[in-house]
């Protein structure tokens, strides 16, 4: 019974009800799930994806025979591709397969208690690496980058293939802005650098109140309003498309929102210590489940104005129902 529990709080979903305000989509918004498949199925989905990266990176560096139409640091780009590509959705899957395993055995020994499980909290505090996000944003901006570089050379040096170079060719502005969010983040990082969130109490219950602090930022001073928002997401896998032009990514969705602002004076204030603030939860939501797929979870976003460099960090809490 208590097996049957945990597994519905694992693949629990949100449907609003009967003129229930429909749930914002949240655009851009950091997720939890790395992609929109997991467990044992993004492992075998990355398997095939695996073999061929081997074969074609065999064949590249010469291991194996086979007639080649490009030069060999082009299919070598091809082979890598496919075979960190592969590696990627294994890896994951096999991780989160044995995450939700130590869920479903932690939730029959304390099945009263999923802060103790859910995810790995510390009591103290939840820290925001803008480092992190920074690193992210370049590997997604060099990713893209590096997808458009076989495209390129098929355009340019193959004769009647000119629509390789015009797709690869608007693909490199649509990556503009890959990189211009990465210039963002790495402004970010240099003038604020990461940031650590103390919580007041640990876990927080819905009805009650979430009293936390946000340690003092570098130059502060800068910020003209700082906006903290309490949020609650639930992330899903939405599909578009058909046939071969279907695909599944990964949406955020705003269950609940409150927020609060703080001025320059009043951050002016804090300078030099931590920054305390309080939202009162409501009883009406659903409570943290990040081991679900996809997941549930509340957290603070910390949004802060400046003329120089803007700040965003997001802050995970630990947000439950009493037992």
């Amino acid at each position: 019974m208590i097996m049957n529990s945990a597994t519905g709080v694992l693949e629990q979903r949100f449907h609003p009800g009967p003129g229930a305000k429909p749930a914002a989509i949240l655009e851009d918004h950091p997720t939890q799930s790395a992609t929109a498949i997991d467990g044992w199925r993004s492992a075998l989905f990355g398997i095939p994806f695996l073999a061929v990266g081997v074969f074609v990176s065999l064949v590249a560096h010469g291991f194996l025979s086979g007639r080649k139409h490009a030069p060999d640091w082009v299919i070598g780009v091809l082979g890598a591709m496919f075979f960190f590509g592969g590696l990627f959705f294994l890896i994951h899957g096999l991780l989160g397969a044995g995450r939700k395993s130590r869920y479903l055995s932690a939730a029959v020994q304390r099945p009263s208690q999923p802060w103790l499980y859910d995810f790995h909290w510390s009591q103290e505090g939840i820290a925001f690496s803008a480092f992190n996000a920074m690193l992210g944003r370049l590997l997604a901006a060099l990713l893209w980058t590096g997808c458009l570089i076989p495209s390129f050379w098929i355009g340019l040096n193959v004769r009647g293939a000119w629509l390789f170079l015009i797709v690869a060719s608007f693909s490199a502005l649509l990556g503009l802005v890959f990189w211009y969010r990465w210039a963002q983040l790495l402004a970010d990082l240099l003038r604020y650098g990461n940031s650590f969130l103390s919580y007041d109490g640990f876990p927080y219950f819905l009805g009650g109140t979430l009293g936390a602090r946000l340690r003092a930022l570098h130059h502060v001073s800068d910020i003209n309003v700082l906006t903290l928002t309490l949020r609650c997401v639930q992330e899903r896998y939405v599909t578009s498309g058909s046939g071969s032009n279907r695909s599944t990514r990964v949406v955020c969705y705003e269950l609940y929102k409150d927020t609060t602002t703080l001025t320059r004076e009043r951050l002016a204030s804090f300078a030099g210590g931590a920054i305390p603030f309080e939202f009162r939860l409501p009883v009406d939501q659903p409570t943290t489940s990040l081991a679900s797929t996809p997941p549930v979870y509340w957290e603070i976003e910390a949004r802060g104005q400046s003329d120089k460099a803007s700040y965003a960090a997001y802050f995970l809490v630990p947000v439950y129902k009493t037992s």
